[in-house]
């Protein structure tokens, strides 16, 4: 069976992952997710600081600590994209190849619009907080039920991209054994490679991508650049690490006020754009530089690999710096913990993906593997009718 525009090439394979009924793992956070929201549009003058300093920074270190495969299961978006899918009429169309190969940059692009809309509206007010936490699972199920599979998931969530990053074909740090799939239950070919089929497989094929590229090395300018911000508009790193801009609601002034301490001539949101978008474009000459200096010595492809090695981890690292400061200095010793148990998974996560062996590298026992199961007959399986056309 081929399919012509590149996606997987078995669109009716089932995931060994995939079953029907929700995991616990899931309804927890999904019922977490709703009493969020439902909070938040109450109006709650806390919920931004629980959320944004609190909660948040769980996140990045949860999918790290429990896999890409664990929170691909449990994540509530995902779980709200997954009904949309299921109600995607028989014969509907799939996501523009053009879309799908460049989904890394589509990805941060809107995650950095994201950041931008934090800078100036939903920080520190609650009802806005509750309404973007309630249009992310909606438009989740709005791309499926248009798309199919996990299109938001896998081109346009801005947690999605940020996942890929950090965990790329590494296994989980506290259970390495676990299930390394967690596809739909019937894959429908929405990108080329799928990670929830096999991330590792799909990490080898996809990273030497530009788009794959350019997203994981502007990174790690744009993680620092949301948290320079706040120096750059209040004029000291106090801004930040106060905490007051949790209890700040919306104001105009946000938007259109003095941007930066030194330049108060600039608006607010176009400061904010500019210096997310500086930062990622610096951080990402910088990265290219340090691929074209390991390219000498290692060859383009390995230099690639390494290169995006380190540009997740120095993104996760930078990130830690700064992510729920406001709220760990309030506990004795909090952020001693938090330094420890990051610094600890950091490093298991970079010491897996730095040792992946090269494709044209492999040894003899897994060369014979590949060709043993490369010999063995394919079963057909059923496919959805917009494919199997």
């Amino acid at each position: 069976m081929r399919v012509e525009d590149g996606t997987n090439s078995n669109p009716g394979r089932r995931s060994p992952a995939a079953g029907g009924r929700s995991p616990w793992p899931r309804r927890l956070l999904i019922l977490g997710y709703g009493g969020l929201i439902a909070i938040a549009l109450a109006g709650w003058s806390w919920a931004p600081r629980v959320f944004w300093t609190v909660v948040m920074p769980m996140v990045p270190i949860g999918f790290v600590l429990a896999g890409f495969h664990a929170w691909r299961r449990a994540c509530p978006i995902a779980a709200a994209g997954e009904l949309g899918a299921r109600r995607r009429a028989e014969g509907a169309p799939r996501l523009g190849r053009w879309l799908r190969d460049h989904g890394s940059v589509i990805a941060l692009s809107i995650l950095v619009a994201v950041l931008v809309l934090r800078l100036v509206l939903i920080n520190g007010d609650a009802a806005a907080l509750g309404v973007f936490l309630l249009a992310l699972p909606l438009l989740a199920y709005v791309v499926n039920r248009r798309w199919g599979g996990r299109t938001f998931c896998q081109s346009f969530c801005p947690v999605g991209v940020v996942e890929r990053i950090y965990t790329d074909a590494a296994r989980a740090v506290v259970a390495p054994h676990a299930p390394d799939a967690s596809g739909c239950a019937t894959c429908t070919g929405c990108v080329a490679s799928c990670p929830d089929l096999d991330a590792r497989r799909s990490f080898e094929r996809t990273r030497t991508r530009l788009s794959k590229r350019v997203a994981t090395y502007a990174f790690p300018g744009v993680v620092f650049a949301f948290y320079a911000h706040y120096a750059l508009r209040g004029g000291s790193w106090a801004h930040y690490f106060d905490g007051a801009w949790t209890r700040d609601p919306f104001a105009w002034d946000h938007v259109l006020g003095a941007g930066y301490a030194a330049a108060p001539q600039v608006p607010g949101v176009l400061a904010a754009a500019l210096t997310l978008v500086s930062f990622g474009l610096i951080s990402a000459l910088v990265f290219f530089g340090i691929e074209r200096l390991l390219a000498r010595r290692t060859g383009a492809e390995r230099a690639t690999h390494v290169t995006l090695v380190i540009a997740g981890f120095v993104a996760f690292n930078v990130f830690y710096l700064f992510a729920g400061a406001p709220t760990l200095r309030l506990v004795p010793g909090a952020t001693d913990a938090v330094s420890l148990v990051v610094a600890a998974a950091s490093l298991s996560v970079l010491l897996q993906r730095w040792r992946l062996p090269d494709r044209r590298r492999r040894t003899k026992p897994q060369r014979a593997q590949r060709q043993q199961r490369a010999a063995q007959p394919r079963r057909r399986l059923p496919v959805l009718a917009e494919v199997s056309r």
